[in-house]
């Protein structure tokens, strides 16, 4: 994002913050999910009351801040929490009115025998949160574990607390220490007890231990685990000390309904002894078969009562589930569920409606210690059920800073959104806007209709030096039909996705939990810098007299792109003297761990840019994403002052890494195989030198 950008316009004007600004306008409009306004309700900002008029308005004046936590209520109707930060207010400016508008904002009326339950993903609390690798701070300390695992659930606790029954897939056995003996099997996890009463009271009521993480330390760690799940009160199944226990369903009421959880593992794992209960004597996670699936789910539903299934199943960090998993969710529905969630692949997938009820293909990470960069970016789920009718459900973008689930904000919620818009509509899902959330209904509402881009107009062209645009501040909800280009102007373009949407570093400090998205060795640090191209930050890098060269740059690896793809490294940076940057690739083998790979792995000259004194400039490097050698990879940049004998100070911002989508495009329509729900960024087509 440059100080000068093209002239979109399907995308608001981008409102610069000013730190002496005297208050910020909020607005918008409150309305019922049939559609008509909320009269009578009420709506909290940052503490701040407002009475929506009868036509559903509300406007609230709050002091400028990073966040803005709204609440909206009304009499016979579900409450709810959104979150907004300072930069998407910006985004949202109507124009000289002063006003921040938010999209429209639909609550659910109650009504009888209506439900509303909540569904989030994987959740762990052990490895990285206890034991933190170099540089990193110890996210849950002995002697405080109580206090530090309720504080790391505290950010997303108003939402879990607004549903009837909120569920979590717990994949750790919990203890205080490991015990000797464990799975043969390559990762192992445990997490402390004091997790359990966390969830418990933050809002969570049930876990499933249908995964394959739950007999990671046999039989001694499932006994433990079940021992303090009892102890805390919290509602679980999917697991048991032998076979038959494992398939008891979690049996409650919930508004009046009567309802059963239960969870399975979609494999026994090709290791002895492997991670699912067997007959009578061996204990682990239920096993998803289609026979166990069919037998238990309709045993349920003829003791009254309506099942809820959720499977951990397919492949990770894919964006479509495997045929299998699938299959078993669709056979869990024929036999009578309500609705079928599923787990596992740490990433997000997307959402059908199979004979009228709901299946969430993933949800994704809820609480996890994972360093990739797509598994931060993950959801909880709402589903309101009209006893075996799903009346709704909505989306709720979450981010794990540092492994902490905070509500996802700006480019961060756009790219979740955009994903799971995307995904779901291949399967005739399309996702209606409600706020800073997404809605899904039963009756399958067109999409919203595409539109076209104006990539720049005759008056306002892109920016000296410009050469890719962002388009987070348009809506999630459009896509683009065509390229309009000046008639004057014989420019070829592409669609692209960024892979780090977080990149403009205007979060990275909000909830008090520090992104840990880049290189942090001593050189660099987020501060507020002025002329920022966004917003207010920017990363300050430091380069002492005598010091070679500096760096900036992903701190770990991409999992999740495209093998041999086109793909663009860009940033605006600014700098007090003059230095060279230089981009390169660092892969992760498949031999390699983690720790190796950065450490040793060799860094591949994509290439090299002048940086001189004065305003900021855009730098951007072209390359093609790894083939098949590497699983993984980052960009990291090297900026070498042209006098070593002199400190140089320079400043990154906007730094994205952009997987294009799309060939070269001229003017016309987008070809119907781009995929175009996902695009973030339009750039020219002309490689770097």
């Amino acid at each position: 994002m440059s100080l000068n950008r093209a002239v979109l316009p399907v995308i608001a004007v981008l409102l610069a913050f000013s730190a002496h600004a005297d208050e910020r306008r909020l607005a918008g409009r409150l309305v019922s999910d049939s559609g008509e306004p909320l009269q009578r309700a009420i709506v909290e900002v940052n503490g701040l009351t407002a009475e929506v008029a009868a036509d559903g308005a509300f406007t609230v004046v709050a002091d400028p801040a990073d966040l803005y936590q709204f609440r909206f209520y009304a009499n016979g109707h579900y409450p709810m929490v959104q979150t907004f930060s300072e930069l998407e207010m910006g985004w949202l400016k109507e124009g000289d009115s002063g006003n921040s508008r938010v999209p429209d904002v639909s609550l659910v009326k109650r009504a009888a025998g209506r439900v509303m339950l909540a569904f989030g993903g994987d959740t762990m609390m052990g490895r990285r949160f206890i034991t933190p690798d170099a540089g990193e701070p110890v996210l849950v300390r002995d002697g405080h574990r109580a206090e530090d695992a309720r504080a790391l659930l505290s950010h997303i606790e108003p939402w879990l607390q607004l549903a009837e029954y909120t569920s979590v897939n717990l994949e750790t056995q919990v203890m205080s220490g490991a015990p000797p003996g464990k799975a043969p099997k390559s990762y192992v996890f445990f997490s402390p007890p004091e997790l359990l009463h966390a969830l418990k009271q933050a809002g969570v009521d049930y876990v499933t231990l249908g995964n394959n993480h739950t007999f990671d330390y046999l039989a001694a760690g499932l006994e433990t685990t079940i021992q303090a799940l009892d102890a805390s009160g919290l509602d679980w199944s999917g697991a048991g000390l032998n076979e038959p226990l494992s398939l008891e369903s979690h049996r409650t009421e919930i508004g009046g309904q009567r309802m059963s959880y239960l969870g399975y593992v979609g494999w026994a794992g090709n290791f002895s002894p492997n991670q699912v209960a067997q007959g009578d004597d061996k204990g682990g996670a239920a096993l998803g078969s289609a026979r166990n699936i069919g037998l238990t789910v309709s045993r349920d539903v003829a003791a009254g009562y309506r099942p809820v299934v959720q499977y951990h199943g397919s492949r990770e960090y894919t964006d479509e589930p495997t045929l299998v998993t699938e299959s078993r969710l669709k056979e869990s529905i024929d036999q009578g569920a309500v609705v079928a969630i599923a787990h596992h692949p740490h990433i997000t997938q997307g959402f059908e409606i199979y004979k009228d009820r709901l299946i969430a293909y993933s949800m994704g990470n809820f609480m996890f210690d994972q360093f990739h960069y797509a598994t931060t970016r993950s959801y909880l789920l709402y589903v309101w059920l009209d006893g075996d009718r799903l009346h709704r459900a909505e989306i709720v973008p979450i981010h794990l800073k540092g492994y902490v689930p905070v509500p996802a904000t700006d480019s961060v919620r756009q790219t979740i959104l955009r994903r799971a818009r995307d995904l779901s509509a291949r399967r005739g899902i399309f996702l209606q806007a409600s706020g800073g959330h997404a809605v899904i209904l039963p009756d399958r509402p067109r999409e919203e209709p595409v539109t076209a881009l104006a990539l720049a107009s005759d008056t306002a062209p892109l920016g000296p030096g410009e050469s890719v645009s962002d388009l987070h501040r348009a809506s999630w909800t459009k896509s683009i039909e065509s390229i309009k280009l000046p008639s004057a102007r014989s420019d070829r373009v592409r669609l692209g996705m960024d892979l780090l949407p977080n990149g403009h570093l205007e979060s990275h400090y909000l909830f008090a939990t520090p992104d840990r998205a880049w290189i942090e060795d001593g050189s660099q640090s987020v501060v507020e810098v002025a002329a920022a191209p966004s917003g207010r930050r920017a990363m300050r890098l430091n380069i002492p007299a005598g010091r070679e060269a500096g760096t900036v740059g992903m701190r770990t690896f991409e999992y999740t792109f495209e093998p041999g793809t086109p793909t663009s490294f860009v940033t605006w940076a600014a700098a007090d003297r003059p230095a060279t940057v230089s981009a390169f690739q660092q892969w992760r083998k498949r031999d390699q761990d983690r720790a190796e790979a950065l450490a040793e792995g060799q860094l591949r000259f994509i290439g090299s840019l002048e940086l001189l004194p004065g305003s900021w400039r855009e730098l951007r490097f072209d390359f093609d994403s790894p083939r098949v050698t590497a699983i993984s990879y980052r960009v990291v940049l090297q900026v070498h002052p042209a006098d070593p004998q002199t400190e140089l100070t320079a400043w990154f911002d906007d730094l994205s890494l952009i997987e294009w989508l799309s060939p070269p495009l001229a003017p016309g329509p987008v070809p119907a195989h781009v995929p175009v729900r996902q695009a973030s960024h339009v750039g020219l087509a002309t490689e770097s030198p």
